[in-house]
């Protein structure tokens, strides 16, 4: 099954696919990469040009996780192997407002 997996990675290497298939991953993984807590109130919106754009709960998260933003850049460069992501953007996630 491993050479199996390897021989994906290099196929999509081959094609110019790799990194863009490692960073949907990460925005596809992200509750595996975070854990449970922080997945709870976190969501991985994006990653564009290695910034990861990533909806909070609230303001109180937001400044929570900003002051851990170089551990999470860390974790997530990890579990891709490389440095994929340079920076962190929060954004307070808006609850949709229904029309009355």
């Amino acid at each position: 099954m491993k050479q199996v997996g390897s021989l994906v990675e290099k196929m999509l290497k081959n094609c110019g696919l790799w990194q863009g298939y490692q960073q949907h991953l990460l925005v596809e993984n992200w509750e595996q990469i975070m854990g449970p807590a922080l997945s709870e109130v976190t969501r991985a919106e994006k990653l564009d040009h290695g910034i990861i754009w990533v909806s909070v709960k609230d303001s109180v998260w937001s400044y929570h996780l900003s002051l851990m933003k170089t551990q999470l850049i860390d974790k997530l460069n990890r579990y891709t192997g490389n440095k994929m992501v340079r920076d962190i953007f929060f954004v307070i996630d808006e609850p949709d407002q229904k029309e009355s």
